[in-house]
């Protein structure tokens, strides 16, 4: 692969960043008893600018990895979404708490999800590279899952560059939990895992704010 020039690579993240910016705008005007079909192509059209930017493959480079190579160690608002652990009560009784990536706003006509509005805590703050490979949601049950793995899944499996059936089991395992009905109409799998991708795509663009005012 042929890298970038810096100034050729900024144009680029440039573009990138207003393609993330449009298609979270798209993604979160839906109602979510509407057109579901619409609902998993902004879910798509979200991923895959995110993978565009913060990928790093062996044999390609990222995008952000073209302008800074210290991008990994800049720091990214993540709240991930985490149960807490199992505990014992007095009585002997084991507790345990599953937690539902939904963060919804329900109205009298509509129900939307609600979006990410930003954070300037510097406590929520971490590495790129822990943003993207960490847990950004454990169930609390036998399942967790990284923006990593939900963007490239999303990308590369569901049709957002291309389609593979070939999904992997952690992946499949969190498309099939948390699956509810708004107005008697279920809301897609696609869109459900999109609403924590649709985080991760705000904090990206609040993290290029931070780490790239050039562009």
């Amino acid at each position: 692969m042929q890298p970038l020039q810096r100034d050729e690579a900024l144009k680029k993240l440039k573009v990138e960043r207003y393609r993330l910016q449009s298609a979270l705008d798209r993604f979160y005007s839906h109602d979510l008893s509407g057109d579901p079909v619409a609902m998993e192509a902004e879910a798509l059209d979200v991923s895959t600018p995110i993978r565009v930017m913060v990928h790093l493959t062996g044999s390609s480079a990222s995008l952000l990895s073209q302008i800074d190579p210290e991008y990994w160690n800049k720091l990214i608002h993540f709240s991930p979404l985490i149960a807490p652990p199992p505990r014992t009560l007095e009585s002997g009784v084991q507790t345990i708490t599953q937690v539902v990536p939904l963060n919804i706003k329900m109205g009298m006509k509509t129900t939307s999800f609600i979006r990410y509005k930003g954070d300037n805590n510097p406590n929520s703050k971490a590495p790129l590279s822990s943003w993207w490979s960490d847990p950004c949601w454990d169930n609390g049950g036998a399942n967790k899952i990284s923006n990593k793995e939900m963007v490239l899944a999303l990308s590369n499996k569901e049709g957002g560059a291309h389609v593979d059936g070939d999904v992997t089991a952690v992946y499949k395992a969190a498309k099939e939990q948390g699956r509810i009905v708004i107005g008697g109409r279920p809301v897609s799998d696609v869109a459900r895992l999109g609403n924590l991708v649709g985080v991760a795509g705000d904090e990206l663009l609040e993290y290029l704010r931070d780490n790239f005012p050039e562009n």
